[in-house]
């Protein structure tokens, strides 16, 4: 049996004592245009912030060079506990034996509530929570956030705590812990399921839950991403791989 381990320090994935790619770390050579407009307003948001005089004025444009760095920093820091919350209660859902208690701020317990309020209007039954996950024919490790049933339709889910979703990155994502868990033996998937509770804590169901059935194209955009960090990362492709892509023969 093959031997499977997640690190938490650095967040890796290890199979058989050898580093996994994680599917995040894939998914980063897809150009982000909202990132690079994000940062230069943050830039510029500290600087009108913070320049008092003229003589300051280098060391606040080196400061500000940071500032987006610092803002996500920031925001991660939300989005871990936010991530850890949910997860605890959606473990007490499928288990409700389980007791996990942690100190939440209103902040946190008002996004985490968007979560739950979605989670029991449209009668979500969880399947599993924070699945670890791995391929070893892609050479993949990942967290899935949950696995749910919705009118006995199985589905992938992930949670996003950004801003709002601009592209279709976060359903190739759900394809590949799908790829994954399918890889692991589960099947019968129907679609996947993004959440996106906002820092702010607004929620608009209608616009901040996004849907996918389209799974082979979902795929696709994963593995071609896969293809690209491979090459740029100078590390082997499979000639399974390869031609997928090469011949657009993921089947729909």
């Amino acid at each position: 049996m093959k031997k499977f381990e997640f690190q938490e320090k650095g967040h890796k994935y290890f199979l058989d004592d050898k580093p996994l790619t994680g599917v995040t770390t894939v998914l980063n050579v897809i150009a982000k245009p909202a990132l690079i407009a994000w940062s230069a307003k943050m830039a510029c948001e500290y600087v009108k912030a913070n320049l008092k005089s003229l003589e300051e004025l280098d060391q606040v444009l080196e400061l500000a060079k940071i500032a987006h760095t610092r803002k996500k920093e920031d925001a991660g820091d939300i989005g871990k506990q936010v991530h850890k919350h949910i997860e605890n209660w959606i473990k007490q859902r499928i288990n409700p034996a389980a007791a996990y208690l942690e100190e939440i701020t209103k902040q946190e317990a008002d996004i985490v509530n968007n979560f739950i309020k979605w989670a029991i209007d449209n009668k979500i039954k969880f399947l599993e929570s924070e699945k670890k996950l791995y391929s070893e024919k892609y050479w993949l490790g990942g967290t899935a956030d949950f696995v749910c049933e919705i009118d006995g339709k199985k589905y992938v889910g992930d949670i996003k705590t950004g801003s709002g979703i601009y592209d279709r990155t976060p359903m190739a994502q759900a394809a590949a812990y799908r790829l994954m868990l399918e890889e692991m033996g589960e099947k019968d998937f129907y679609g996947s399921v993004i959440i996106n509770i906002k820092k702010d804590g607004s929620f608009n169901e209608e616009k901040d839950v996004y849907w996918s059935k389209d799974y082979a194209t979902d795929l696709e955009l994963f593995l071609g991403a896969l293809a690209i960090y491979r090459v740029l990362n100078n590390t082997i492709i499979t000639n399974d791989l390869t031609e997928k892509i090469k011949n657009n023969s993921v089947k729909k």
